[in-house]
């Protein structure tokens, strides 16, 4: 994927998340994109679609609500929204930029794969388009109204990004830590972490006696790996920025596995 040589006030930019088109986060999104280029159009699930990762929806036809010339929800995921999109919606001319968030929460280590605000940025990825996920760090996202950290750095962070030369079906994803602006070192390339997380069912029962379930993931925080997002948002003075790849091809050990098969005994 090419590095972008044209001014950022010409850019096409798609904004999508996975709060639902009316989040504090994706209102603040809209207002940072707005500073950089007048060419801004929203495109995000009618309600929360959290933990849906790069799901696509197969089994229900999509239904779309235009709200005013440029914002439109759609009954569907993350993924789905840019795919509307980019093959619908913004007509013949594409986005140069994918933007998706500003998640209210952060997206790091092991939970990335099932981010929808990740999903997003997978799904503009995956057809070649340069994608950032954006999440803000927050002991409680319904706390979050604005997002200060991201106004004042974000616009930055995308102009370097967009005179970066992108590896192809890669995105990136920034996670702002739960801080003042007076205690940011800086912005780190983090790698991905890992976490020693469970998750845990909780049953319950309605008034009818009958169960209904909830799920819960609780993490270790004690022994994160050093440059890993998890670690570095942790101590609460960086921003992290990771390239992820929308593509699931392990390579660590493709020997051993050839070794595995290479005898159909």
């Amino acid at each position: 994927m090419k590095s972008s040589s044209q001014p950022l006030s010409t850019l096409r930019i798609l904004i999508s998340n996975d709060d639902s088109i009316n989040a504090d986060g994706i209102k603040a999104l809209e207002r940072i994109a707005n500073s950089i280029t007048p060419d801004v159009w929203v495109v995000a699930p009618e309600v929360g679609q959290s933990g849906k990762g790069f799901s696509v929806t197969f089994n229900t036809p999509l239904r779309v609500k235009q709200l005013s010339p440029r914002k439109f929800s759609v009954t569907g995921t993350p993924a789905d929204c840019v795919l509307m999109g980019i093959g619908e919606i913004l007509g013949d001319k594409k986005p140069d930029l994918v933007l998706s968030g500003i998640n209210h929460g952060s997206n790091i280590a092991d939970f990335i794969g099932i981010s929808g605000t990740v999903g997003a940025a997978f799904a503009a990825a995956s057809q070649d388009i340069k994608a950032i996920a954006i999440s803000q760090d927050c002991k409680n996202p319904n706390d979050l109204r604005k997002f200060p950290l991201a106004d004042y750095f974000l616009p930055s962070i995308i102009k370097k990004l967009m005179n970066f030369k992108w590896p192809r079906s890669v995105c990136m994803n920034i996670n702002f830590p739960e801080a003042q602006m007076g205690d940011i070192c800086g912005i780190r390339v983090a790698k991905q972490g890992r976490l020693e997380h469970t998750w845990n069912v909780h049953k319950k029962l309605d008034p009818t006696d009958d169960p209904y379930y909830w799920l819960h993931s609780s993490y270790d925080e004690k022994n994160l790996e050093d440059g890993s997002d998890a670690k570095i948002l942790a101590e609460k003075k960086y921003i992290t920025v990771t390239a992820l790849h929308c593509r699931h091809e392990f390579n660590g050990r493709d020997d051993k596995l050839e070794e595995l098969f290479a005898s159909n005994a």
